[in-house]
This record gives C-alpha cells, sequence and structure tokens, in this order.
C-alpha cells in the first residue's frame, strides 16, 4: 500500500464522512438499493461532491419536504 499523506487521508475521511450521510438520507427514502450497491453510489456521489453541488446548486426548493 503506498503511503498517503495527512492531508490526503483527511481529504479521505471527509469524503467518507459524506458518503456516511448520502447513505442515510438514501436510506430513509423507499429507493430498495443493496449494500455494495449504496456504498458504490454515495463514494461515487461523494467523490464527485463539486460536480454534483454544481448540478443541483440551480434546484429551487418548489415542492413540499415531508
Amino acid at each position: 500500500m503506498a503511503a498517503i499523506s495527512k492531508k490526503e487521508a483527511d481529504a479521505w475521511d471527509r469524503v467518507l464522512d459524506a458518503a456516511a450521510e448520502l447513505a442515510e438520507l438514501i436510506e430513509s427514502s423507499e429507493i430498495e438499493i443493496d449494500e455494495y450497491d449504496l456504498e458504490e453510489l454515495t463514494i461515487f456521489l461523494a467523490t464527485n461532491g463539486y460536480a454534483v453541488r454544481n448540478m443541483l446548486n440551480h434546484l429551487k426548493r418548489s415542492w413540499p419536504l415531508e
């Protein structure tokens, strides 16, 4: 395993934290997804957070939230 810097390790920890929060959000919905796919999806979304945020940035809250 290649050595990584503290900065890289901290960045990866933030990705994993964001992925965990995304997993909680998805699990609270009625979406059925197996554990492996959920992990892959949430890590993908977290590692691409900047692009995801830019895509969602233009949404406005115009629907009722439960």
